[in-house]
């Protein structure tokens, strides 16, 4: 499969009058994330007629790219620079948008099971570590339109996670999608730019916080890859089963894939390590971080728009993993998710599918991708993606070479995982 890059320019606020902007501040949790790349790509069919003549593709791109830069009109901090880790400013600095063609179709790009070629379809290459000394010309964030040869688009996003986390990215793309269907701009939800360094305020952090950060985020290193699992509601409804306690009696889907994916990748590190008792399970500890958007769980509705990084880590440290049973994993983590916050199953299942929300006029997304492989920065990530009306979740998982190939061989993981030898998303199996 081949990705051509048609143009690549920058697109900057249709109406502001930039002088007259006061600098954006950051709320603290933007200051202590790192500058690095998140991604989503976001798939559609039938959005251009590929017979059709070249100037209805153009006036569809030319559309497209007027709406976006509306939208920013909005959300002006994301055109914008990072200045000393403390606020953003140069918001005439404006966004990466880029045209790019695909030399094959959607079935045709599915059937290739490639999980890889998934980074050839954003501007930007997901969750590297990018330097210190180059924040101040790094685009808050970059899009790409890749066009496929049925007419189909796969609309991707490359965001600077210094600024915004998947929260503020739907709310994002789901205003875009509005101003591309011409709703009044009275209809459409606006974020709200002050509160989230309001309640959360910068601080001038000590010299000692960088290598701190750099250990935290980025100290691994090795030889990453990322896979994609498929989970149908089949399998979903037998793991809840599985893992269903008197304790916790309605398990969430999250909750129970979060848990079977942590434990079987366990294991198959022990198996790598040569650190196993005789069931094959690790001696050593393990501990589950689970990212929490905190929006929902703040006293002030303000914050449900609130543009930042408004989540943090629900942590699970079970002291022996050996003799847990998958009911008893869900347990510990249903525990540290209370302790976070009583009210966290509100958004817990909503954050799954939220991208699937996103309309452009052309139906709801077929399929919605996370990244393909992340470097050797990143590690031991999973990240989910709901299928289309509940059909099922997709699991991309970042784990070590040999760690990986362990646990595409473990027969009592693979039990739960859809075969899908076509390699389709779960919407079109």
């Amino acid at each position: 499969m081949e990705v051509s890059i048609i143009s690549s320019e920058i697109v900057k606020p249709s109406s502001l009058q930039f002088n007259d902007l006061k600098p954006y501040k950051l709320c603290l949790f933007d200051q202590i994330t790192p500058m690095t790349y998140a991604s989503i790509m976001v798939f559609f069919r039938n959005c251009i007629d590929p017979n059709s003549h070249a100037n209805i593709h153009q006036t569809l791109l030319s559309q497209l790219k007027t709406s976006l830069s509306e939208t920013l009109t909005f959300y002006y901090p994301f055109s914008g620079r990072t200045k000393n880790n403390f606020y953003v400013d140069d918001f005439d600095a404006g966004v990466t948008y880029v045209e790019a063609k695909v030399n094959c179709s959607l079935i045709e790009f599915f059937k290739l099971k490639q999980n890889e070629l998934l980074n050839k379809f954003v501007p930007f290459l997901p969750w590297r570590d990018e330097t210190e000394a180059r924040q101040e010309e790094l685009p808050q964030m970059g899009f790409q339109v890749n066009i496929f040869t049925c007419g189909g688009i796969a609309l991707s996003t490359s965001l600077g996670h210094k600024i915004a986390d998947g929260g503020t990215l739907a709310l994002f793309l789901m205003s875009w999608a509005a101003s591309f269907r011409g709703l009044p701009q009275n209809k459409i939800l606006r974020p709200n730019l002050s509160d989230a360094s309001i309640a959360f305020p910068p601080r001038d952090l000590p010299p000692s916080y960088r290598n701190l950060k750099d250990k935290l985020w980025f100290g691994a290193k090795g030889n990453f890859v990322t896979k994609r699992f498929v989970f149908d509601a089949k399998a979903l409804t037998k793991l809840r089963e599985i893992a269903s306690s008197q304790r916790v009696p309605q398990p969430s889907r999250n909750e129970v894939l979060t848990c079977f994916v942590w434990k079987h990748a366990s294991m198959a590190a022990a198996v790598v390590n040569n650190n196993n008792n005789n069931n094959g399970f690790p001696n050593k500890d393990s501990v589950m971080a689970h990212a929490v958007n905190m929006r929902p769980r703040m006293k002030s509705n303000a914050l449900s728009t609130s543009v930042g990084n408004l989540f943090w880590w629900a942590k699970t440290t079970p002291k022996d993993i050996r003799s847990l049973e998958l009911s008893e994993m869900v347990e510990m983590v249903r525990e540290s998710l209370v302790n976070f916050s009583n009210e966290y199953l509100e958004s817990i299942e909503v954050d799954v599918g939220f991208f699937n929300e996103v309309d452009f006029g052309w139906g709801k997304p077929i399929w919605v991708g996370a990244h393909g492989n992340v470097g050797p920065e990143f590690r031991n990530m999973i990240a989910f993606v709901d299928g289309q009306g509940g059909k099922g979740i997709e699991a991309f998982v970042t784990l070590e070479e040999k760690h990986m190939a362990v646990l595409e061989k473990d027969p009592q993981f693979l039990l739960f995982v859809n075969p899908n030898p076509e390699g389709l998303p779960i919407t079109l199996i």
